[in-house]
Order: C-alpha cells, then sequence, then structure tokens
C-alpha cells in the first residue's frame, strides 16, 4: 500500500502527538529523530510492496505465453500471482492487514530504542498506533474508492492491472490527493 508523502507524514506527527505529547505514554529523548524512523518503516514497507509488484510482472512477462495459451486474462493472474508472492514474503495485502503489520514495526523500534522512554504496555503502545493507522487508510480507502468509480465511469472499459489502468489510476489518485492538500 502505497501512502502519499505528506499522509505518512501526517501519520507520523499524529503518532508523536498522541503518545508522546497528549497521552505521555512515550517520550522520546529526540522526537525529529523518532519521527524520521517512523517515516523509515513506511517507506520499507513501501519498497517491500514495490518488489512484490515487480517480481509479479516479471513472473507473468515469462509466463505471456502461457496467459495467452489459457486465455487467462492479465488482471486475473496478476492479482493471483501477487497474492501467492505476497504470502511468501510475508507481505500483508489487505490495506487494513497491512497497517496492522505496520503498527506491530511501530512498536517494536519503539520497544527496542535505547533512546524511548515507555511509560505503558507493549499492547497499550500498539493499540493506539493502529487506531492512528486505520484512521489513514480510512481516508485512503476513501479516495482509492473515488479513483476506481471515476475509472469506471469511462466509456471505454480498461481492465485493471493493465499499462493504461495503472497510468488513468495514478493521474487521477495524484489530483485526488491534490484537492484533498496531501500533494
Amino acid at each position: 500500500m502505497r501512502l502519499p508523502e505528506k499522509l505518512v507524514e501526517r501519520i507520523a506527527d499524529r503518532i508523536i502527538k498522541e503518545l508522546y505529547e497528549k497521552e505521555r505514554i512515550i517520550e522520546p529523548e529526540d522526537p525529529y529523530t523518532f519521527r524520521k524512523r517512523i517515516i523509515a518503516i513506511f517507506k520499507e514497507a513501501e519498497e517491500e510492496e514495490r518488489l512484490l509488484d515487480e517480481k509479479t510482472k516479471e513472473i507473468l512477462k515469462e509466463k505471456l505465453d502461457l496467459l495467452e495459451e489459457t486465455s487467462l486474462d492479465y488482471r486475473t493472474a496478476y492479482k493471483t500471482v501477487r497474492s501467492k508472492l505476497a504470502e511468501e514474503m510475508n507481505i500483508h495485502t489487505s490495506r487494513r492487514e497491512r497497517m496492522n503489520q505496520i503498527a506491530h514495526r511501530i512498536r517494536d523500534m519503539i520497544m527496542e530504542d535505547p533512546q524511548v522512554e515507555i511509560y505503558e504496555e507493549p499492547i497499550v503502545i500498539r493499540n493506539k498506533i493502529r487506531e492512528i493507522l486505520m484512521e489513514a487508510v480510512r481516508e485512503e480507502e476513501e479516495i482509492d474508492k473515488e479513483v476506481r468509480e471515476r475509472i469506471r465511469s469511462y466509456s471505454k472499459r480498461i481492465v485493471e492491472g493493465t499499462p493504461e489502468w495503472n497510468h488513468l489510476y495514478k493521474r487521477i489518485y495524484e489530483d485526488a490527493l491534490k484537492r484533498r492538500g496531501l500533494l
């Protein structure tokens, strides 16, 4: 799940505000460095997903003849291969599950960081982080739904996963982000 940079920054700021400034659940020695580490976790997750997509496309490119022989459409094949690879790479593909996975990583980073004082149990920290991340997921899902509806409204049927669909999705997604002040 690729989140806009400004949304990731807003999530990091909110985690610091809620856990440190408001609730005093944690106390990072240097909030700026702590914020950068949270953002780095999101970037690492994004890189994992980029590699997943790249490997999926590689496999489908190698098996293009088989796709044509079996009349299997690209979209179905893409989803199937991506799902199998994601399982092998331990990457959750559901937005909510992926955010849960990221919440665990942020919690683990907090628990392992000697520069962060911890005043609450790990489960409380993870739940607060998860709550913040789920709000971001809801916002991202609204944007995604809006983009997909606009693509479906086109008179020409555009198949998801094709280069044309991906290009159109990206363009409309960026427009939606601009309208919300996230780009």
